[in-house]
């Protein structure tokens, strides 16, 4: 086997993700290059406090081995490392949480307020989000995001992009333009889009993606009271008392213009959903403009 030929040199970068601080340590610039892209709007300057140990490094047979607390691996390729990390990354923010829950969605931002696609697994959260990137909506996360129980703004846990081959296939074809990938990774993060750091946000929209998909995806205004009881389902265990959760959602979907969403082809569903945002997104501006002129006379 050839030597390889990542750098023998470690370098270290800390990031604290919300209420997770942790040290990235790897001999490998593609994998800094991939995790810095991810959570470089999360730096930590403080190297006192005290952070979990997380660790990639490949070796001199070609293969590449990972840590994350109590949990290690190794994988033939970058790739298989750096999802493996990535996840258990994912799963020791939502652990860390002190108050806040975590919602099975995606997240995009519109103007000031956020916009929530939530769905079970494989309903298609991730290639809809990428075609709403497309269409100018910056994604930032694909998966899961928090909600803050005492403001209700959400806090999206960025994450690399969950595409299968069918999925690049389709957003191709719809125009999206991929970011060349590095050393064989299909290691796609939020930043590789445009997407840059936010601040936390109210949800002004709340979308809730069913299936079967159909020939021309249908919109259709959803109850708040029927959002929550949706959004309940996406939710993991968490912090809070299963009346506190309830309560949380509740408000979140009061907050929010809620919808469902049977998709048909993926053009016309992203289309159809951009276009019931930017309407949203140009009716709150009118109705704003004479309060601000109210304000000044």
């Amino acid at each position: 086997m050839s030597p390889h030929p990542c750098a023998e040199r470690c370098t270290e970068d800390l990031f604290r993700v919300y209420d997770f601080a942790f040290r990235f340590r790897t001999n490998d610039p593609d994998a800094r290059h991939c995790l810095v892209g991810l959570y470089g709007q999360f730096p930590d300057s403080d190297p006192t406090e005290p952070a979990v140990a997380a660790v990639l490094e490949g070796d001199h047979a070609g293969g590449f081995h990972w840590m994350l607390a109590e949990k290690a691996g190794t994988a033939s390729e970058l790739s298989g490392a750096l999802l493996s990390l990535e996840a258990s990354l994912c799963e020791a923010i939502i652990r860390a949480q002190q108050r806040s829950i975590s919602v099975h969605a995606a997240t995009l931002r519109s103007g000031a307020s956020a916009v929530l696609i939530a769905g079970r697994s494989g309903a298609g959260k991730s290639t809809l989000s990428m075609a709403m990137a497309r269409r100018g909506f910056a994604v930032a996360s694909d998966d899961v995001t928090l909600v803050q129980p005492d403001t209700v703004n959400v806090l999206p846990i960025p994450r690399c992009f969950h595409l299968d081959d069918r999925s690049v296939a389709l957003l191709k074809a719809d125009g999206l333009q991929f970011p060349p990938a590095r050393a064989g990774s299909s290691f796609l993060a939020p930043s590789d889009f445009g997407a840059t750091a936010t601040q936390p946000c109210r949800a002004g929209v709340l979308v809730f993606l069913s299936g079967p998909r159909e020939e021309r995806p249908r919109l259709t205004p959803l109850p708040q009271a029927e959002m929550a009881a949706r959004l309940l389902q996406e939710t993991g265990m968490g912090p809070l008392s299963n009346r506190e959760t309830v309560g949380v959602l509740s408000r979140l979907a009061a907050g929010a213009s809620c919808y469902k969403l049977i998709p048909g082809p993926l053009a016309s569903t992203a289309d159809a959903l951009a276009e019931l945002i930017r309407s949203r997104d140009r009716r709150l501006k009118k109705q704003d403009t004479p309060n601000r002129h109210a304000e000044t006379t």
